[in-house]
């Protein structure tokens, strides 16, 4: 008898000038960044764990609300199209490394920040290189190793003499780093960096080779001090540089690839990665709780089961992470944020806690929130498909208590029957 086979999941290919295709799609990246961070919280053990739990508010209710998305930056970074839908209530806990649902947040918004820099430098007179420095690493390394080395060769690369001369003689301006993780069975932990720096307009080839040269030669130097195996050229490092008249265009997809974490198009795209090669760490935590679907050819039955090592793999995660920030910045004089016209930069907790403007559509008790809750975002579909109207009805043969919103208290008004119009 043969074995069970893993199922690869894909999705079909995306008409994005088909907004019913596109709304589609948004709604069912949703629907499973919502099963997720509910299996994550028997398993995370940070603050995580509570994330979308109701405390928002001082009797516990949650509020639905809607608006419109047309204009905003829910249409940019999400693909939302006429109404957006969302809830007001729920605590949010701002962990990008370990929360699907809040990461998506807070990639969106540092992608819009790293595009506002990117144009502001572009308009100055800057060019954009995009590098990705990688390690060399085995199963046998943990991850808690790999991190620690990349501290130590990234401190090699930004510190010292050489790196004081890239500003001062080769035209570096300033750069903005993301760290991202992935996982593979033949390999194990996967942990590298992308590197957006900015460097003087028209800079030669020459120049930009000894710049990039010179930061592979520290960055493979400090690895070997740390104890891991020197990279090759070929491998360890990717220099991508774009002409300046296009990148009027890619700008803002270099800036949503740098920050795109948990949130990346990669991730979350028309088809997943193939499952026991490689691995995000978003499917990290579908496969430990919402599962892997397994089938046999014999007798073509299909199962869904939770991955027990992808749950081994997210608690190492979770402990070697805490304490790091996916985004950071050269700093002093260096900053490329520093002149630009833009918005005081939000902590990422900030960034999620953020309601949703819009209108209140109807207010869900406790009681009845806990019926709500595991088919909630099959309510924000209805309401961004059918409106307000759609949203209640929908409440109503779920068989739930919910009241309207009035004036300036959310409190069922006596005499009113919930759901009632008058």
């Amino acid at each position: 008898m043969r074995s069970w086979l893993t199922l690869r999941e894909t999705q079909g290919k995306l008409d994005r000038s088909d907004v019913v295709q596109v709304q589609d799609r948004r709604s069912e990246r949703r629907a499973e960044r919502w099963a997720i961070r509910r299996g994550m919280r028997s398993l995370a053990k940070g603050r995580s764990a509570g994330c979308g739990l109701p405390g928002g508010r001082e009797d516990g209710s949650v509020v639905l609300k809607v608006t419109d998305a047309t204009g905003t930056s829910a249409e940019a970074t999400t693909g939302a199209n006429g109404r957006i839908a969302g809830f007001s209530g729920l605590w949010t806990c701002g962990m990008v490394w370990m929360c699907p649902e809040c990461s998506v947040r807070i990639g969106a918004k540092r992608a819009e920040e790293v595009a506002t820099v990117l144009a502001h430098h572009l308009a100055e007179g800057g060019d954009p290189l995009l590098i990705t420095l990688t390690m060399r690493h085995h199963r046998q390394h943990s991850l808690a190793e790999c991190l620690k080395a990349l501290t130590v060769a990234w401190g090699k690369v930004t510190q010292g003499r050489a790196a004081q001369d890239d500003y001062a003689l080769l035209g570096l301006r300033g750069w903005v780093r993301a760290l991202e993780i992935t996982h593979s069975v033949d390999n194990g932990w996967h942990v590298h960096l992308h590197i957006l720096m900015v460097v003087e307009q028209g800079m030669s080839d020459d120049a930009i080779e000894a710049l990039t040269g010179g930061w592979f030669a520290r960055w493979s130097s400090g690895l070997v001090k740390a104890g891991m195996p020197a990279p090759t050229e070929d491998r360890g490092v990717d220099v991508q540089r774009a002409d300046a008249a296009a990148m009027a265009e890619t700008s803002g997809a270099w800036a949503r690839y740098v920050c795109k974490g948990l949130a990346s198009e990669a991730v979350m795209g028309s088809t997943k990665a193939a499952r026991g090669i490689s691995r995000s760490i978003y499917e990290l935590m579908r496969d430990a709780t919402v599962g892997r679907r397994f089938e046999n050819p014999d007798t073509g039955d299909i199962v869904q089961l939770a991955d027990m090592q992808a749950r081994a793999l997210l608690a190492e995660y979770e402990t070697a992470i805490r304490g790091r920030k996916q985004l950071t910045w050269s700093l002093g004089s260096h900053d490329l944020r520093t002149g630009v016209d833009m918005e005081p930069e939000q902590s990422d907790e900030d960034i999620v806690a953020e309601d949703l403007e819009g209108e209140p559509v109807a207010v869900i008790p406790p009681h009845s929130w806990k019926i709500v809750e595991p088919r909630a975002a099959e309510l924000l579909h209805i309401t961004e498909r059918d409106g307000a109207d759609g949203a209640r009805a929908w409440l109503d043969d779920l068989g739930v208590e919910w009241w309207l919103p009035t004036g300036l208290t959310d409190t069922r008004r006596p005499g009113v029957a919930p759901g009632a119009d008058g």
